[in-house]
């Protein structure tokens, strides 16, 4: 074995041997088993075969060659050796029966389409199972979850009250399978339950100045009752509510849905009622609406009352922008606004959209009231509940620039920031001054040398260059002024402590204050 090499084939296994470890496939062996039986062109499917197959003999079927169908089995349960997940599969298909006809056979051929090896990435493999696929003329299983707008919708506007109840669905809280599936696939996965809600402090908001005008809107458009109803809800039951409920399309607006193991039933005049909002008959008889078309205070009214939602709450999306909008475009007006035909359709569009639950107060409440009406007794003795507080919220104020104060004038005594400012500008200035008067002194010293230089070679007869300007040294002064750094107008007059020279023999022309200059400003 040693004089061969390395191993990487045996009796149709591939072998690698790597650092990590040693790992065994059959990609080949699968490969020349398709190209034995024909099916290198057959379609692959994503599951070994469909779920609950009971294969059965079919009298008028047509018979098989028994010789190939056991040598498809046996081809099989060699692969078993590396792909246990189609162990099932095969066992069923290779139960004992005397006489074999099509049926099983295309359960073979689906084995063999899903056990061959895929050339696409694991990606691509992932969203492949996701999509629906088709085996045979049979559907299989979606996810509620995983399904497109159109197809949940088609769902959940079949009325699933007109059959009698699944009795096959263990869970009494459900009229049918797909109910179930929604509530633990769609709702219960929500972090946050439910959308935020809050009642709000109308008393401390109608006492603050900065809440006025959206005060004032609120009375206009009837918002009073809604901004101080205050319900503790059962995150549960409203969960419950959004997966089982089915909008009719009558007038009337009636909708029905399942609470604990019983089956209710309301519409939008009585729920209006319960939330202190009864519907009066003609459709524009109860105020304006958003829902039939297409600023920063009043914003915060509607988050918490009947536009909430989670995320980012600073944010307008679809009709709350036609909320807004038509708030300020209806001011003044005396028009009321629709209340409850914004909270249906915004209901309805939360279970379309598989939104996060909105109205957990308004919802609990109606759920109180429908089964007091149906049941002649209170919801929290009925069953048990888990109450998540509805609480009372006071809106608070932003803090908004104050205007910019004038100047004052020079004979009146300057602001704070004024002497902080002429003491950094006299700390520069002075800094200024020392940095010109040591630039001056390398300049009269670099002279002085060139001078001495000279004369030491002329004491020695060396040829010397003619008299330059080393022989003259311009003042100070002048000097300053033609190439130092430019010092401050004359007529700025800054106050500075008492001279004090900063070390012996310092020069005496230095500005006062020099030495207690401070380039940094500490």
């Amino acid at each position: 074995m040693s004089m061969m090499g390395e191993m990487k084939f045996f009796l149709g296994f591939e072998i690698k041997q790597l650092r990590e470890g040693t790992f065994i496939n059959q990609a080949k062996y699968l490969q020349d088993m398709l190209k034995r039986f024909k099916m290198t062109e057959l379609k692959g499917v994503a599951t070994p075969m469909v779920t609950k197959c009971h294969l059965a003999l079919d009298p008028n079927g047509k018979e098989v060659d028994q010789k190939v169908y056991r040598s498809m089995i046996g081809s099989l349960l060699y692969l078993c050796a590396s792909r246990p997940d189609i162990v099932l599969s095969v066992g069923v298909c290779a139960s004992p029966s005397k006489k074999r006809n099509k049926a099983p056979v295309d359960e073979i051929e689906e084995e063999f389409e899903q056990t061959r090896p895929s050339k696409l990435t694991a990606r691509q493999q992932s969203s492949q199972r996701q999509k629906t696929p088709a085996v045979r003329g049979k559907n299989i299983h979606v996810s509620v979850k995983n399904m497109q707008y159109l197809e949940y919708k088609e769902i959940r506007d079949l009325n699933p009250y007109l059959t009698p109840r699944n009795n096959r669905v263990t869970d009494k809280r459900f009229h049918n399978k797909t109910q179930e599936e929604i509530f633990y696939e769609v709702y219960v996965p929500f972090k946050k339950g439910v959308a935020p809600q809050h009642a709000i402090d109308t008393g401390k908001m109608a006492a603050s100045k900065y809440f006025a005008e959206a005060y004032a809107m609120c009375g206009e458009f009837g918002l009073y009752p809604i901004m101080e109803l205050t319900k503790d809800y059962d995150v549960g039951l409203i969960h419950q509510f959004y997966a089982t409920v089915h909008f009719d399309s009558d007038e009337a607006k009636t909708f029905r849905w399942m609470s604990h193991e019983r089956l209710l039933e309301s519409n939008l005049a009585k729920f209006g009622s319960a939330l202190g909002y009864p519907r009066l008959p003609g459709v524009d008889e109860n105020g304006w609406r958003c829902h039939d078309s297409s600023f920063l205070n009043q914003g915060k009214v509607y988050r918490e009352t009947i536009g909430p939602k989670g995320g980012n709450l600073d944010e307008l999306h679809l009709y709350e922008v036609d909320l807004m909008a038509n708030s300020f475009a209806k001011k003044g007006t005396g028009e009321k606004l629709d209340v409850m035909d914004y909270i249906y359709n915004e209901m309805w569009s939360c279970v379309m959209e598989k939104k996060l639950p909105a109205y957990a107060p308004y919802i609990m409440k109606l759920i109180e009231d429908t089964w007091i009406d149906s049941c002649q007794t209170s919801l929290i003795h009925s069953i048990p509940l888990n109450i998540t507080m509805h609480e009372v919220k006071v809106l608070r104020t932003k803090r908004h620039n104050s205007p910019i104060e004038d100047v004052p004038p020079m004979d009146e005594k300057p602001p704070s920031w004024a002497s902080k400012l002429a003491r950094r500008m006299r700390q520069i200035f002075c800094l200024t001054a020392a940095v010109n008067h040591r630039q001056y002194q390398q300049h009269a010293e670099a002279k002085k040398s060139r001078v001495r230089q000279k004369s030491i070679m002329r004491a020695l007869e060396v040829e010397v260059s003619p008299p330059g300007s080393e022989e003259n040294i311009t003042p100070e002064a002048e000097w300053v002024s033609q190439h130092g750094v430019p010092l401050p107008p004359d007529g700025l007059e800054i106050e500075s402590p008492p001279h004090t020279p900063p070390y012996p023999g310092a020069p005496s022309d230095l500005p006062p204050g020099w030495a207690n200059a401070d380039p940094w400003g500490v």
